[in-house]
């Protein structure tokens, strides 16, 4: 097993010497969106909802530098440790850092990631790891696992950007075979891009790239690679778990959460964790690609079916979402509507809450307990209710809900 991993790794290896990705050029230090939000991976990675951005980053599987250079930009006060084990890959990111002031925050790195010393070699924890589009391509899987937890800090957050069970590679590895392609090379050409263009008219994906556009690079690792695992989220969250690694969230979930919600069926759901939630409607609607936040630290799931124990808990917005609330007045039997936005998760949310709730939002200061707010509010509020808008807000991650004693975030 270990020689059949190292024969497909340096098959893999290979192939990005010969076509360092994702550009190989210039193109790699132009400007790009952030890939990661810092509200997301702050109010929902990290388990005491800490505010700072991360100290040290850790890029795992850099490749030209590419995404190294756009977490600089997100990041000016980082430091920044990129790694590849492309020797030819990294020689093309250091050589476009040249000397350039604004990037010397940035150290590149030639490492392999299945390596036992990989924590030595990149100089100790980080608060954030970022590892995309490079894990569906990695057959050491669980020793890369237990390398990103020993990089972690305790309130550190792995990022892992990886290939759904629906991605278009599964279906082309399947039927490109019909037309003579072996699909562990590339052999590019007039016929294969003939033959991906009528691949993209059949499968008629709207909004998915067309494969017979993609780069050379990209159909070389994403199409014809020695390796390619793509699982559905249930089985990439068991493969973390087992590294000490827990899921946290997908990008994904909030749009069917807001499908759900619309119909008033989030109760339904109760009293799955976030994590069971993402993995109940990742079953239903499988995704080509996962962004998943994971922690160290297992996700502490509030009491929703023990409604005293409930009350001890504290909620406390997270900051993925701007929220203006109605301004502040007499709290009566009554609803009142407002809207929060999320750049982060490219989403508008328009709620109609009754007064109690709005109070509850304007108090979510981590600092009173359920109970404590509910006394000052001169309503009864059924337990019932509570639970099920409490739940909504937590699972759209409007609101994090941290047991009592736990220490203000920094």
């Amino acid at each position: 097993m270990q020689d059949f991993a190292m024969k497909v790794s340096d098959q893999i290896r290979g192939v990005y010497e010969q076509r360092p990705y994702p550009f190989g050029d210039e193109r790699a230090l132009k400007p790009r969106p952030p890939r990661l939000p810092l509200e997301w991976i702050n109010g929902i990675g990290r388990a005491n909802g800490r505010k700072a951005p991360p100290e040290r980053i850790l890029i795992a599987g850099c490749g030209d530098g590419t995404e190294a250079f756009t977490m600089s930009r997100q990041f000016p006060r980082s430091e920044i440790v990129a790694v590849d084990f492309s020797p030819n890959s990294i020689a093309i990111a250091k050589k476009l850092q040249g000397g350039a002031r604004r990037w010397q925050r940035i150290r590149f790195l030639t490492a392999d990631l299945a390596k036992p010393q990989l924590a030595e070699a990149v100089g100790g924890e980080f608060d954030l790891v970022s590892c995309h589009g490079v894990f569906s391509y990695i057959p050491a899987y669980r020793v890369v696992l237990g390398n990103f937890a020993r990089c972690l800090k305790p309130d550190g957050v792995l990022y892992l950007g990886v290939n759904g069970a629906s991605h278009v590679s599964e279906k082309l590895r399947r039927s490109l075979p019909a037309f003579g392609f072996e699909m562990t090379e590339l052999d590019d050409g007039r016929r294969l891009r003939d033959v991906l263009k009528l691949c993209d008219a059949a499968l008629d994906l709207d909004g998915a790239p067309r494969m017979a556009e993609q780069s050379p690079a990209y159909l070389a690792s994403d199409v014809f690679g020695a390796l390619i695992l793509n699982l559905p989220l249930a089985e990439w969250a068991r493969r973390c778990r087992e590294a000490g690694l827990y899921l946290r969230a997908t990008r994904s979930s909030v749009r069917a959460l807001r499908r759900i919600a619309d119909k008033g069926l989030q109760s339904v759901l109760i009293p799955r964790s976030r994590a069971e939630v993402c993995e109940f409607l990742e079953l239903l609607a499988p995704t080509p690609f996962h962004g998943l936040l994971f922690s160290k630290r297992p996700e502490m799931n509030p009491p929703w079916e023990e409604h005293d124990k409930l009350l001890e808990w504290k909620a406390a917005l997270t900051g993925l979402y701007a929220i203006t609330l109605p301004k502040p007045g007499p709290v009566r039997d009554r609803l009142r509507s407002f809207k929060v936005k999320s750049t982060s998760l490219n989403t508008r949310i328009e709620f109609r809450m009754p007064d109690w709730e709005i109070e509850i939002l304007r108090r979510a200061d981590r600092a009173q307990s359920l109970r404590t707010v509910l006394e000052g509010i001169p309503l009864a509020v059924p337990a019932k209710d509570l639970r099920e808008q409490l739940y909504l807000l937590y699972q759209l991650g409007v609101i994090n809900l941290l047991p009592r004693g736990t220490k203000a975030a920094e």
